[in-house]
């Protein structure tokens, strides 16, 4: 029975409805009843009076005369109605007539649990003389029958009970076929439809006959439309998924055919999927083991995971596309190569990769910065190469990687003479000599440019004692000073006189330097030439 109340609306309707109708059956019969008994005790009352109006006046010729056999009869009649319980006529003290009715107890206790009172309550009246209205002769008192009463009431609002109980059954039977035969077997009808509904299939529920216009034939029209609705969205949905199923083979064909490397990722640098072109510009073996492949990135820039995961945390929080040029060495013997990477965010926590091999475009751009920083001639860094590693020079002195430098400025002596007398080709091989006996003196961290003419530039990286600045100046003066003899027989004698400065301040000037060393070379010029100064502050 439960279950059916769970499941079913017309079981669980039909219950509702049957409680509330006995309910408000059950309270308006009890009110009914209760009404209805005071209603019956007043009629009793009302009509008590009216015996004793019939009888009055043969009452007040008993009592006028004192006939105690005339006042018996007028009681004996009194008894006769079912209402009256007993009778008592009396006169002062003295006592004409008293009757009453024998009842049995059984049927008393029965009918006391009505709400009638137990206790009697008498209808006296006063009885007047036949000739004098305002003389009083006697008293009447009549007792109401309670037991009569009772049943009378009991009856009555039982009978009046009942029409009401059985009227809230017989609505509620009303209210329960009402709502089956227009609600619930509709509302069943559609469900079991639905049950068995198939919307791929296009089919529509039937219209329940006589619910055409209402709200039933309205939710029928309403999942006809939405059955209609979703077909359309499921041929929709059928003719993108086969689009999308040739697209992701056209993309998986250009996927594994790509040259360009193409690899998703994780935050933490691991690689969760790659294609072939991955593998190649990695060096990495396709049969390698899975979890090496899925470091190979990681591993390929050694050294560099810093700016990598700067690229991952940069592209991952702020939800752009990054690119860094990276360079790496792969391969049995180490083979060095560019590689530009793009990172871009796909979904939470994964970034999708781009490898494109950059060697070709670096190595021109390497090549193209090199000639634009070399003298052609010497092979020596030019002017613009001298600016740009003073430049760099100076950075590394304020983040305390190096703590000073020597500048030496050089100008060849008799250079310009040698070029008017034999001609340039041969002041070329002058300035090659003087540029081979430099860097053959210098070492590998020092620095030599060539700024124009005869004039040349060296700094002495990370040098402090000035006694090996000048060792180096005095080794340079003496092996240019040298006879030098040319392929043709020529024999060419030159001098250097060299300008040195001391550089220890990370804010120095890079054109007050040069003039401090400028001014010590042309000291020496003054001087005799072919020898060293230090600049002096």
């Amino acid at each position: 029975m439960l279950q059916l109340l769970r499941t079913s609306i017309v079981y669980r309707s039909a219950f509702i409805v049957l409680g509330i109708a006995l309910l408000v059956g059950s309270f308006f019969a009890v009110f009914t009843y209760y009404w209805t008994s005071h209603i019956e005790q007043e009629r009793a009352n009302n009509r008590m009076g009216d015996l004793l109006s019939t009888v009055e006046s043969t009452t007040s010729i008993a009592c006028y005369l004192a006939d105690m056999n005339l006042a018996s009869e007028v009681s004996r009649g009194l008894l006769k109605n079912a209402d009256v319980a007993s009778i008592k006529i009396f006169s002062g003290s003295s006592i004409l007539a008293h009757m009453s009715k024998n009842t049995d107890p059984k049927e008393t206790k029965v009918a006391n649990n009505i709400v009638i009172p137990d206790k009697a309550i008498p209808t006296v009246r006063d009885v007047f003389s036949p000739f004098n209205e305002k003389e009083k002769v006697c008293q009447i008192e009549l007792e109401p029958n309670l037991l009569f009463i009772r049943q009378q009431v009991d009856e009555k609002a039982r009978f009046i009970g009942y029409l009401l109980m059985l009227q809230a059954l017989l609505m509620a039977c009303a209210v329960v076929y009402i709502v089956l035969t227009i609600i619930t077997r509709p509302i069943k009808t559609i469900s079991d439809q639905l049950h068995h509904l198939t919307p791929e299939s296009g089919v529509k529920l039937a219209l329940p006959a006589g619910n055409e216009k209402d709200e039933i034939g309205q939710l029928v029209g309403d999942v006809n439309e939405i059955v209609g609705k979703l077909v359309h969205i499921l041929d929709d949905e059928r003719q993108l998924r086969i689009k999308h199923e040739i697209g992701e083979k056209k993309f998986q064909t250009i996927f594994n055919n790509a040259e360009t490397g193409i690899f998703l990722l994780k935050t933490s640098g691991e690689v969760i999927s790659y294609n072939h072109a991955f593998l190649r510009l990695l060096a990495v073996d396709e049969n390698m083991p899975e979890d090496k492949v899925n470091t190979a990135l990681t591993k390929a820039l050694e050294g560099q995971e810093l700016r990598l995961h700067l690229m991952i945390d940069k592209a991952t929080n702020q939800d752009e596309v990054l690119s860094e040029d990276f360079s790496i060495e792969v391969g049995q013997p180490p083979q060095r190569k560019w590689l530009h990477v793009v990172m871009s965010p796909v979904e939470e926590g994964v970034l999708q990769g781009l490898l494109n091999d950059i060697t070709d475009r670096k190595s021109g751009e390497e090549e193209a910065n090199q000639l634009a920083v070399t003298d052609h001639l010497t092979g020596t860094s030019n002017r613009l190469g001298f600016d740009k590693e003073i430049t760099r020079l100076k950075q590394e002195i304020q983040r305390g990687n190096v703590t000073g430098f020597f500048l030496l400025l050089i100008d060849l002596d008799k250079f310009k003479e040698v070029n008017d007398h034999y001609g340039h080709d041969t002041g070329d091989q002058v300035l090659c000599h003087f540029t081979h006996i430099v860097t053959k003196t210098l070492r590998k961290s020092d620095f030599v440019a060539r700024l124009g003419g005869d004039e040349f530039i060296i700094l002495l990286k990370d040098l402090q004692q000035i006694d090996k600045a000048k060792e180096i100046a005095q080794k340079i003066i003496d092996q240019t000073s040298a006879a030098l003899t040319l392929d043709n027989g020529i024999v060419i004698r030159i001098g250097a006189s060299i300008g040195i400065t001391y550089v220890a301040q990370a804010n120095f000037d890079k054109n007050e330097i040069i003039r401090e060393a400028d001014d010590a070379m042309y000291a020496v010029k003054k001087s005799g030439k072919n020898n060293y100064s230090v600049y002096q502050s």
